[in-house]
């Protein structure tokens, strides 16, 4: 009666185990999924709380919760210039102040975290960035709001690798993964979320990689839809794309702008140095960035915030002309000083403005020069989007799904996908090949390190599936297995010595044949350990033992052979290591 009674005590306990391990195992396809979603919900989340913080900084500052731009136009000269000091100066106390109080050591950005760290993400700083970005873009400084959205959508997939005790580059996939959702989040486009991640940052689309991106992504998405809805992030009117002939005119578009972005980002690192050259608090120089954007904003209101609404009427053609040369020029200059002055945030939003600006002007001379020009002013706009995007990030993949993700018009994708090549093309003759991202993806000297870390087997480890003691035995060891398949049982003794191996699917079979007692004590059973690695080995010498042994799992021991047992390795993981290395390499 007891033993029934304990037996019926111990199947709930059996059963959280069963979930537990079907969660937190990312050898699983479920689990990786069920994380990947998880992040892309969170992220999306994020997101959400991201944008009320921003609505609420600027009710503050402005008095009003509409866009940024319409309250600019609706404040007095005093208080349009006044606002982006204030949220400037207030955003450089947050990194000023807060700095002091964290430790700096460690990942913050999340493209260092995934390229050469080991997917750790310290929450303090990013924290304190984000917080700093909200008063930056709050009070009408010319920054995307996406570059913080992603590092806490980032930040959370880092947390949730930890929580998950996922091994170093399922961990790193989950930063990813969480960069993904983001953008997702930012921009209403799931594909290129998934897309910029892997061109840009992991540099592959591998589905083992790309599958959890899209995961993430499309979580992310459906989740923002229950709270903005659903349709494109820019109204226009349908885009009417000319003839044939036309497509020379977007070539040549491109070329015209694979010319400017260089200068574009070459103006931003002079403006940083500029700055940077000005000896004064963190919170001076902002204050200094934002008098510059309050200062051209009583002539220009149009560049407060990241542009959104004023994309959006250059291409349904309400802006255009001398004005639109006028907002071009200051937003030009006020995306510079924002940026120089150490502001926290993204400039993918403002390159979607300057190349609606660049490529709606050209719409202008062509129709100057040719009336009889069939495409619409929005096409030329939507495509100088698309392009400037692609010559400043170098991924044209990227760029040509964003616009049509964000447009939902599948017209302009002939031209713009020929635009975004040439203006690519173009671009990388300058700056020695370099985009935005150059910098990002470069190790600091911590990064440096953990690049090193990230050559050998010790990054990858993670707990074993089945530790048995010797003296157990094989009907306790059957029935302590955990339920998700495990490749192997590790015999250990009473100091954690690996001491053999055991294949349990082939000790249950024999069980069940009859050929071994279940009271048989596992210790007599268990094979020699054929190959073990070492932390310290490298992902090369690794992936020849697996090659050579023929299994999928090996045991990870401090020291050759009957060593402390440490854990495992799967054949996958360091695949998927190698597939990184291989990628930055190239």
């Amino acid at each position: 009666m007891k033993s029934r009674f304990t037996e019926l005590a111990a199947r709930p306990i059996r059963w959280l185990t069963r979930v537990r391990l079907l969660l937190l195992g990312h050898e699983e396809l479920t689990g990786l999924v069920f994380w990947a979603a998880l992040t892309g919900l969170c992220g999306a989340l994020a997101s959400v709380g991201f944008r009320l913080g921003i609505r609420f900084i600027q009710l503050l500052l402005t008095g009003e919760s509409s866009g940024l731009v319409h309250a600019a136009s609706d404040l007095k000269g005093w208080h349009r210039v006044v606002a982006p000091v204030i949220g400037g100066v207030a955003a450089g106390l947050v990194l000023h102040l807060g700095m002091r109080l964290v430790d700096r050591r460690g990942a913050v950005d999340y493209m260092e975290a995934i390229v050469v760290g080991d997917g750790a993400i310290a929450a303090r700083p990013s924290l304190l960035r984000s917080l700093s970005s909200l008063f930056t873009i709050g009070s009408g400084g010319s920054i995307g709001r996406e570059g913080p959205m992603v590092q806490l959508a980032a930040l959370l997939g880092s947390k949730l690798g930890l929580v998950s005790r996922a091994p170093v580059s399922r961990r790193r996939l989950l930063v990813a993964c969480g960069a993904a959702a983001g953008i997702a989040a930012a921009y209403n486009a799931p594909i290129a979320g998934a897309l910029f991640v892997a061109e840009i940052v992991m540099g592959s689309i591998a589905m083992e990689s790309f599958g959890p991106l899209l995961v993430a992504s499309v979580t992310a998405n459906v989740t923002i839809h229950r709270f903005l809805g659903y349709g494109p992030v820019f109204a226009i009117p349908r885009v009417q794309f000319g003839s044939n002939w036309e497509l020379l005119l977007y070539g040549i578009l491109g070329v015209v702008i694979g010319h400017l972005a260089p200068p574009f980002l070459g103006l931003l690192e002079w403006t940083k140095r500029r700055f940077e050259g000005v000896v004064a608090p963190a919170y001076v120089r902002m204050g200094l960035g934002g008098l510059v954007v309050g200062c051209i904003s009583l002539a220009y209101p149009q560049v407060w915030g990241n542009g959104y609404s004023v994309v959006g009427t250059i291409l349904s053609g309400e802006l255009a002309g001398w004005l639109l040369v006028g907002v071009f020029a200051a937003k030009v200059v006020s995306t510079s000083a924002t940026v120089g002055s150490g502001a926290v945030g993204g400039i993918f939003t403002p390159t979607l403005f300057i190349g609606a600006a660049v490529g709606a002007l050209a719409s202008s001379l062509v129709h100057w020069g040719w009336p009889a020009a069939a495409s619409s002013p929005g096409a030329y706009a939507l495509v100088g989007m698309g392009s400037f995007l692609a010559a400043t990030t170098h991924a044209p993949l990227t760029s040509i799904l964003m616009i049509f993700e964000m447009t939902l018009d599948y017209d302009v994708v002939l031209p713009l996908m020929l635009a975004c090549v040439t203006a690519l093309y173009t671009a990388k003759a300058y700056r020695r090949g370099r985009s935005v991202y150059h910098a990002s993806l470069q190790p600091t000297p911590a990064g440096r390190d953990a690049e090193w870390h990230l050559r050998t087997v010790g990054a990858l480890v993670k707990p074993a599936a089945a530790v048995i003691d010797e003296d157990v035995s094989v009907r306790d060891m059957l029935e302590r297995l955990p339920n998700r398949p495990a490749q192997n049982v590790y015999v250990v003794d009473d100091n954690r010595q690996l001491l053999a191996m055991l294949d349990p699917r082939g000790i249950l079979a024999r069980v069940k044949a009859g050929e071994i007692d279940p009271e048989t004590r596992v210790g007599e059973l268990g094979v020699p350990v054929p190959f073990a690695l070492t932390p310290e080995m490298s992902l090369t010498t690794a992936l020849d033992g697996f090659l050579r042994e023929q299994v999928k799992v090996l045991p990870v021991a401090a020291g050759q052979w009957h060593a402390t047992l440490l854990g495992e390795v799967s054949r996958h993981d360091v695949l998927l290591a190698l597939q990184d290395r291989i990628a930055r390499k190239a």
